[in-house]
């Protein structure tokens, strides 16, 4: 057994087997164009190998995250597959925790990624996202009353300038952008029945506002997969444009944006998800947590939050799972240690212990939930790793009160 970086000259044919392995690609030949993309342009690509043939991939990507209004610099963890006869081998999590390590020493401050389910990548120190609401409606019951204008349809090859629009979106706290045109190109390329619509509106009639989905038969299902816009009336073109699909379209699914009630904006949707129960076109929502991030470098993401709020400053007492993955003389082992924090309008941590203050423990895979605001300190002292006394949880809560995080990206 062996973990190597990937060589795209002598690899891409047994990773391109791995994702058709594991269900991630259909057509070996036309999909692995995408695969083969990804991996070339990758930040950093990992293998682990059985008899010289890689058995386990592990892809990386850059990029950043907000939080609130300052940006951070984020390592996503974008792929991980196992081959057939290489599960339970540990291959996965020990790759992973390279990957965490590199991104780390290159200066990434958090790391993010999506779940197969959760408990397993909880052990590299990853804690969950908040639910993620997935909508399912009638589009011609949405209240919009906007004009929109005929569209210009994207295919795959447009791939440059969705990347760019993406870029360019309307993002809020815990938005996402991956520096590579090439994931977003793999990620358009395997939704199967692709659609893409959207207008050039933005400097130099570049591409400004946009959905991609995937169309379903004659009368749908329609999903749309990606979607951005930077202003509210490009918002409201946008759902315009999905109301037109109405005379043939009977359901559409969607994550929520972020920052909009979906709910607010459909006519009757009560009475509607009553009328349409147990039809394959059901007007219904769905709440998942699909995604986890972790902390890489405690100091750096204190330093760029600046809260509205009065300074709390406490001991924090950080446990990291992570550091039996790593392996000896990595120059990162994790963030586990212990720090005098402030938490206020100017943050920070420096590693030490104030007597006088009193004591927060927790592992990094709790203390980043509370951090992102994925939930309340006194919650999470319930569900997850995360411990103080009442009258510090209590002020954390008053301290950190965030927006709720939405990605706004799938990875």
């Amino acid at each position: 057994m062996t973990y190597r970086d990937y060589d795209p000259n002598k690899d891409a044919r047994a990773v391109r087997r791995i994702w058709k392995e594991v269900g991630w690609l259909h057509n070996e030949e036309q999909d692995g164009i995408y695969v083969d993309g990804l991996f070339n342009e990758a930040d950093d690509a990992l293998v682990a190998t059985i008899d010289g043939q890689p058995e386990c991939a592990v892809v990386g990507i850059n990029g950043e995250i907000q939080y609130l209004e300052e940006k951070l610099p984020l390592g996503a963890v974008a792929g991980v597959t196992t081959s057939r006869i290489s599960r339970k081998l540990g291959f996965a999590a020990d790759l992973t925790a390279m990957l965490l390590a590199r991104q780390a020493e290159a200066g990434m401050a958090v790391s993010a990624l999506g779940m197969f389910d959760q408990g397993f990548y909880d052990r590299l120190g990853f804690g969950t996202g908040p639910y993620e609401h997935i909508i399912r409606f009638d589009p011609s019951t949405l209240t919009v009353g906007n004009s929109f204008r005929p569209p210009k349809r994207l295919k795959v090859s447009n791939y440059e300038e969705i990347y760019g629009a993406l870029g360019n979106r309307r993002m809020r706290h815990g938005g996402v952008m991956l520096f590579s045109p090439h994931l977003i190109r793999a990620d358009l390329g395997f939704t199967p029945d692709a659609f893409g619509l959207g207008y050039y509106d933005g400097a130099n009639g570049s591409l400004s506002h946009f959905i991609w989905g995937m169309a379903k038969g004659e009368f749908g299902p329609y999903s749309i997969k990606a979607i951005a816009w930077q202003t509210p009336d490009q918002l409201l073109e946008l759902l315009a444009l999905l109301k037109s699909l109405g005379d043939q379209v009977a359901q559409v699914s969607m994550i929520e944006i972020g920052e909009i009630q979906l709910q607010d904006l459909l006519a009757r949707p009560i009475r509607t998800r009553r009328a349409t129960r147990n039809s394959p076109f059901a007007s219904e929502s769905q709440t998942l947590a699909y995604w986890q991030l972790r902390m890489l470098d405690v100091p750096a993401c204190l330093a760029r939050t600046h809260l509205n709020a009065r300074t709390v400053r406490f001991n924090l007492a950080l446990q990291d799972p992570v550091e039996e993955f790593i392996e000896e003389g990595a120059n990162w082992r994790g963030v586990a240690g212990d720090y005098v924090v402030q938490l206020g309008e100017d943050s920070s941590a420096e590693e030490g212990t104030d007597r006088t203050l009193p004591t927060l423990n927790a592992t990094v895979n709790a203390f980043s939930r509370m951090w992102f605001g994925v939930r309340p300190a006194s919650s999470l002292a319930i569900t997850d790793n995360l411990s103080a006394d009442p009258a510090l949880l209590e002020t954390l809560d008053s301290t950190l009160r965030l927006p709720k995080p939405h990605v706004g990206l799938e990875f």
